[in-house]
């Protein structure tokens, strides 16, 4: 008998506080066979008229009297003391509630507090009544009794809510328990009549009313717990009890309510169709046929020395746990599931069973019979009309696999891991070499870092074979219009692709497919920084000695692209500034290679468009104009431009200023006049801004005449100096590439892998996919578009400096700005780190929506493929049609057909809906028609949770009031019947 839990000093004193609970033991009504003694909690008052029910009413006198405060903690025990601190609690969820009135999203709270050593949590949870029912179907359940609407869960199964939902219909409770530790059941008695106490001390009293619970086993799979809800004269008690045996008379409905009737001591025939009835079984998949998702470029294995998982993993978790698709609750708290993951008992195997890569954990099938009266199905030990094909409702629910490999962010995850080893690398090259030590000290810590590197770097052989795969790969990205096909339309694959790839260009990364990127998806499998260091620098040493031999790229190699900026007034040319810096160097040292090997001078071809100088005449003898051949033109990389722009910005005189681009000038005057002997200065303005399409603002007029006057005619075959010089480009694109620092090219890399990991996910995500995919795609973008906006800057600032300084505008100092800003915004450095792990954790989501997209994708096809979208955000859906039902129902087969292939069950030659479900749950719901006082017990036989609650005429709060009509009076009983348990 649980006894006085506290003792007041006497009742005058406590005056509206006093709450008394006097209980004493009495053995509960047990189904035929069963001793009195079996049962683990029951309970009954000393008065009220029914067993495990207590109906209190306090005088008149008493209620009248002062509310009790406790000011001097000095000398205040433990019970005092915790319900202070519950009090206090309530106080801060009541204001949680009077903030957030007249919201319909569900309301959750969460605080600890210590007392005498331990740590207590406190969890409030509120769902409103419309969010609770959740779905038609539950709606149209609850409004199949009248009256009935407003309590929820009654008599149906809420999908996405706690388990005290579930189990007792409640939707606004609060639970008290001791954080990581078990306690007994006299603890949690004392613990629950603080928290009653407690709910108490808050005016106005929550509407509506709060019910307390306090989990017994917290630890235990099978969790108890006991609860209590008292409105002015009125109490409800709830508790669990546990039965590791399932009885086989209460198997089946119609043991069930033969019990129902004992356990509540109402009579059967009197009772009769008056007693509701909602029925659920439960069918379970968790084996499926081999799952892969798309290939990619970056996909595969990776180095041989791969470092494995990552620590990207606990983030993953974080963002996909099963407590998405939840109503809020923390996953150990309350799932929407039958029991935790479904299943420890019907797993009972490790992690590294097969099929761990399947970001699908298990699918459960939900078959649905809301609420009929009684005997409207024969279900019994001989015969069952409850069938479940038959059922008129069908639900999946999705569980997620909690560490699902994500192997595209574990590789970003990898390569930030080596940030601090980065920052002491000033030169790649120069790290390789390691100095002689000079005392024996150092002698033997050099020899023990020999050591270690010869565990953590690659050997030799590795090492060759990973630089040959880099080789293989192009330096620059095949064009689109010979990339990968698509089911889509040629035109709408290349819009969708270009305007990705227009996002992705803020970041200045690189393109899938490419060398760069094949070294940092190599580098990132390196168990140390400096082994990737050490195949950056094989990489870079093998395409000198291709520079050194001329050897041509492999045949297919596509050549680097470049472009123009007719803003500029030169024909310069300039590669993509979408890619980073060591990228661009690459493709400068291809583009060298490619025209030391043409032996070519000459520019491929003076003009962008079909001859538009065919039109063009000259001014004085009217004669047609002769395109002359031009030399080749500079090309330059985005740091190139930058100082070329910087030393502009800093010349105030536009003559001068003008200067720096006349060796471009005088080839092509010189060239003009040796093809058009009779042409002006204007000739040559005309032509080369209608022909070449460059603007001239920024040279003078009086500097171009006199330029003109300057130049003797000559043709570019014939001309000495050349506009692009590959020897010279080619060395410093390799000076920059063999001595770029630690941490500029572990950011670049970065950038790469990050870039391409982007591409393979967002090129994935089309206008008819998920909404959610498209979301957390285009969140993952702008979280690291934020994180790098100084890049971003820089490289939109480059193409603005590069068309903008030396124009108009920089008469006036605009340009000198614009440049000042491009190289003060350059970034050298991570973004915080804040920032940076909101950003992966972004990239983890999309990428793990994105398998899961897939994964769903290849088991759900045909008619059941639209139900992909709905089991994406809310992690459950109703199977509407017979078609989705028969795809439904072939997956949940060929899942036992795999598991019994595998040994996981015993073939017994039974059709999938002919063998046991995982659990049966039933909702026995009686309310008497009468609204007169009546009584109700709680208590437990076996693992049943059972709640009632009896009015006793008392003057209340009007919440009060509408729990004592609406519930007091109503019986209630809840079971789940599994293989080897009930509850």
């Amino acid at each position: 008998a649980a006894g006085s839990c506290f003792a007041p000093p006497s009742r005058k004193s406590t005056g509206k506080l006093l709450l008394e609970r006097a209980v004493v033991a009495a053995p509960a009504l047990e189904p035929p066979g069963q001793s009195p003694g079996s049962s683990l909690g029951t309970s009954s008052s000393s008065r009220g008229g029914a067993a495990g029910f207590s109906v209190e009413v306090a005088q008149d006198d008493e209620q009248n009297e002062g509310v009790f405060e406790i000011r001097d903690f000095t000398t205040a025990s433990w019970f005092e003391r915790i319900t202070h601190k519950i009090t206090l609690a309530c106080k801060r969820w009541a204001g949680v509630l009077t903030s957030a009135k007249g919201e319909s999203d569900e309301l959750l709270h969460r605080e600890e507090f210590d007392l005498a050593d331990v740590t207590y949590e406190v969890l409030f949870q509120f769902v409103p009544q419309e969010q609770a029912l959740g779905t038609p179907l539950a709606a149209t359940a609850v409004g199949a009794v009248a009256g009935q609407a407003d309590r929820l869960g009654l008599h149906t199964f809420p999908m996405r809510a706690h388990r005290l939902q579930r189990w007792f219909g409640v939707h606004h409770f609060v639970v008290v328990s001791v954080k990581e530790q078990t306690i007994d059941m006299d603890c949690a008695r004392t613990i629950l009549s603080a928290a009653v106490l407690a709910t108490h001390g808050v005016a106005p009293s929550f509407e509506p009313p709060l019910s307390c619970f306090v989990p017994v086993d917290r630890q235990g799979r099978r969790r108890r717990y006991l609860g209590e809800l008292v409105v002015g004269a009125a109490r409800a008690a709830y508790s669990v009890d546990s039965r590791s045996a399932v009885d086989p008379s209460l198997e089946h409905l119609e043991g069930l309510q033969a019990f129902f009737c004992r356990k509540f001591s109402e009579d059967p025939e009197q009772i009769g169709r008056s007693l509701m009835i909602g029925a659920r079984f439960t069918y379970f998949a968790d084996r499926f046929d081999a799952w892969e998702p798309a290939k990619s470029s970056t996909g595969g294995t990776g180095d041989p020395r791969n470092r494995g998982a990552a620590s990207g993993g606990d983030a993953s978790v974080a963002a996909l746990s099963p407590s998405d698709f939840g109503a809020g609750a923390p996953a150990d708290d309350g799932t929407n599931g039958v029991e935790d993951k479904a299943t420890a008992d019907h797993h009972g195997e490790s992690e590294e069973d097969e099929g761990e890569d399947d970001p699908v954990d298990s699918v459960h099938l939900h078959c649905l019979w809301p609420s009929f009266p009684r005997d409207s199905f024969v279900d019994n030990a001989e015969y069952s009309e409850l069938d479940p094909r038959a059922a008129p409702y069908w639900k999946l629910r999705l569980v997620r696999r909690d560490k699902a490999p994500l192997p595209l962010s574990e590789k970003l995850r990898a390569l930030l891991e080596f940030r601090k080893e980065a920052r002491t690398v000033r030169s790649a090259g120069a790290s390789l070499h390691s100095r002689a030590p000079k005392t024996a000290l150092a002698s033997l810590s050099f020899a023990i870092q020999e050591s270690l590197e010869a565990i953590l770097l690659p050997s030799e052989k590795e090492l060759q074979e990973l630089v040959q795969r880099c080789m293989a790969c192009p330096i620059a990205p095949t064009p689109p219009s010979s990339g990968n096909a698509s089911t889509d339309s040629p035109g709408t694959v290349s819009a969708r692709e270009q305007g990705w790839a227009r996002r992705l260009a803020r970041l200045r990364g690189g393109r899938r497919g490419t060398r760069l990127a094949k070294i940092a998806e190599l580098g990132a499998g390196m168990r140390c920084f400096k082994g990737a260091v050490l195949l950056w620098c094989q990489v870079i040493a093998e395409m000198r000695r291709q520079w050194d031999n001329l050897e041509p790229p492999s045949p297919g190699f596509p050549s680097p692209a470049s472009q123009r900026i007719g803003a500029r007034g030169v024909r310069t040319e300039h590669l993509d500034f979408a890619n980073c810096i060591a990228h661009q160097k690459f493709e400068m040292l291809q583009r060298s290679v490619e025209d030391r090997a043409s032996g070519g001078l000459l520019a491929r071809h003076a003009t962008t468009v079909d001859s538009p100088a065919a039109q063009l005449h000259l001014q004085a003898a009217d004669d047609p104009l002769v395109e002359p051949m031009l030399l080749q033109p500079a090309l330059m990389t985005e740091d190139m431009v930058l100082q070329l722009d910087m030393a502009a910005a800093s010349i105030p005189d536009p003559a001068e200023r003008a200067e720096l681009f006349c060796r471009e000038m005088r080839s092509d005057i010189a060239a003009f006049k040796a093809a058009n002997p009779r042409a002006t200065a204007g000739d040559f303005i005309s032509w080369r801004q209608q022909a070449l399409g460059l603007g001239l603002e920024r040279f003078p007029r009086p500097w171009l005449d006199a330029l003109w006057e300057a130049v003797t005619p000559q043709a570019a075959e014939t001309q000495a100096t050349a506009l692009f010089e590959p020897e010279r480009e080619a060395e410093m694109a390799l000076h920059y590439l063999e001595n770029i620092e630690g941490t500029q090219l572990l950011l670049q890399v970065f950038r790469v892998l990050l870039c391409v990991s982007l591409e393979e996910l967002g090129e994935a995500v089309g206008e008819s996919d998920p909404a959610q995919l498209r979301v957390l795609r285009d969140r993952a973008v702008a979280a690291f578009s934020g994180g790098f906006r100084g890049s971003s800057s820089a490289s939109d600032g480059a193409r603005g400096a590069a068309s903008h300084v030396g124009g108009a505008a920089a008469d006036d100092g605009g340009g000198e700005v614009d440049a000042l800003g491009v190289l003060v915004d350059e970034v050298d450095d991570f973004p915080d780190e804040e920032s940076l792990q909101a950003a992966l954790s972004a990239v983890e989501s999309l990428e793990a929506t994105s398998r899961l997209t897939s994964s769903l994708r290849a088991k759900l096809t045909g008619e059941a493929a639209v139900l992909v979208e709905e089991l994406l955000g809310h992690g459950e859906v109703a199977v509407t049609s017979n078609a989705q039902r028969q795809v439904t129902e072939d997956l949940f087969a060929r899942s036992r057909v795999l598991a019994q292939t595998q040994g996981r069950e015993a073939p017994d030659g039974r059709g999938f809906f002919d063998a046991l479900p995982l659990a049966k749950e039933f909702v026995l719901l009686y309310q008497p028609p009468s609204d007169g006082p009546g009584g109700a017990t709680a208590g437990r036989s076996g693992e049943m949770a059972v709640n009632a609650g009896a009015g006793a005429g008392a003057v209340v709060t009007p919440a009060g009031e509408r729990w004592i009509v609406g519930t007091a009076a109503t019986k209630r009983m809840y079971v789940e019947v599994k293989e080897h348990h009930m509850r």
